[in-house]
Formats: structure tokens, sequence, C-alpha cells
């Protein structure tokens, strides 16, 4: 299971998941400007887990080359 959960899965993952909920967050709505706080905040955090994520593990390269 550790090869499956990869940094670059986990993060995708989590990027992915912050669009659905913004799709979500259209459909309930039916507006661009208006939001249902909860799932704003719930895909702005699933993005920057996503990005920070992702951030470690091109430093894990980074140290690797080295």
């Amino acid at each position: 299971m550790k090869t499956f959960f990869t940094r670059k899965r986990l993060s995708m993952g989590f990027c992915i998941l912050g669009v659905v909920l913004m799709g979500v967050d259209l459909l309930l709505t039916h507006s661009i400007f208006v939001h249902i706080g909860e799932l704003m905040a719930a895909s702005i955090l699933c993005f920057v887990i996503g990005l920070a994520i992702d951030r470690g593990s091109s430093d894990k390269k980074a140290d690797d080359k080295r």
C-alpha cells in the first residue's frame, strides 16, 4: 500500500476533491457569485493540502539529487 499512496497521488486526490466540492457548490447554488461557506472553505482547504503535499514531494526529489 505504501507504493500506491505516493505523495503525488495524494496531492492529485486532494486537488480533484477540491474541484468536485466546487462543482457541488455550483450545482446547489446555481450561481458563481453565491457560495455555501462550508463547501467553499472545504474546497480551498483541499487545494491548500494538495499544494502542500505536492511541494513537499518536489523538495524531497531536490534533496535526493544532491
